[in-house]
């Protein structure tokens, strides 16, 4: 009756926040979702050019590999992640989903370098306004480190997506 007054459901500021800085921080990834169902982040890399499955199969070993080695050192234990790839020719998508009980913002940087290393210029990054200054990129980082934190202590309803729409970012709920 009184279909004014409902309110569009707004996305959690804290969550928001860190969608919009690993975005911010990390040209490489296109998008970004926040499953509080499964508690898991994910990210996604646009590749452009033609691929095998053993170009993909090689890179998830790496990944894999990589990944292990960091948790190793860092003595994360119990982290899920999970890889797999939406086409093949042309422009495809590479999604890594990653629980968030255990990322850490070393870890997203780890996971961009592994792409942009493994795919060179074949992986789509958003560059269009230059490189950020190196200090901004370093304070958004301690940013994004503390986001993780907060959101590690709070529960999070719904699904968030973070999306690159030209120079912006554009975080909503799903």
């Amino acid at each position: 009756m009184f279909d004014f007054l409902k309110r569009e459901k707004k996305p959690n500021p804290d969550a928001s926040r860190l969608l919009a800085s690993i975005l911010v921080v990390y040209p490489a990834v296109q998008s970004v979702t926040y499953d509080s169902k499964s508690g898991m982040l994910e990210l996604s890399f646009a590749l452009n050019g033609k691929f095998s499955q053993n170009d993909f199969e090689d890179f998830l070993k790496y990944v894999a590999d990589s990944v292990e080695t960091y948790h190793h050192i860092e003595k994360l234990g119990g982290a899920t992640i999970e890889l797999n790839v939406e086409g093949i020719y042309g422009t495809c998508f590479l999604n890594v989903r990653r629980d968030m009980a255990t990322l850490t913002c070393g870890e997203l940087s780890l996971l961009t370098e592994l792409a942009a290393n493994y795919f060179g210029d074949k992986l789509i990054e958003d560059f269009e306004s230059g490189y950020p200054d190196e200090d901004y990129i370093m304070a958004q980082e301690d940013f994004l480190e503390q986001c993780l934190s907060n959101m590690r202590q709070m529960r999070i309803e719904g699904r968030l997506v973070g999306v690159r729409e030209q120079e912006r970012v554009v975080v909503y709920t799903r």
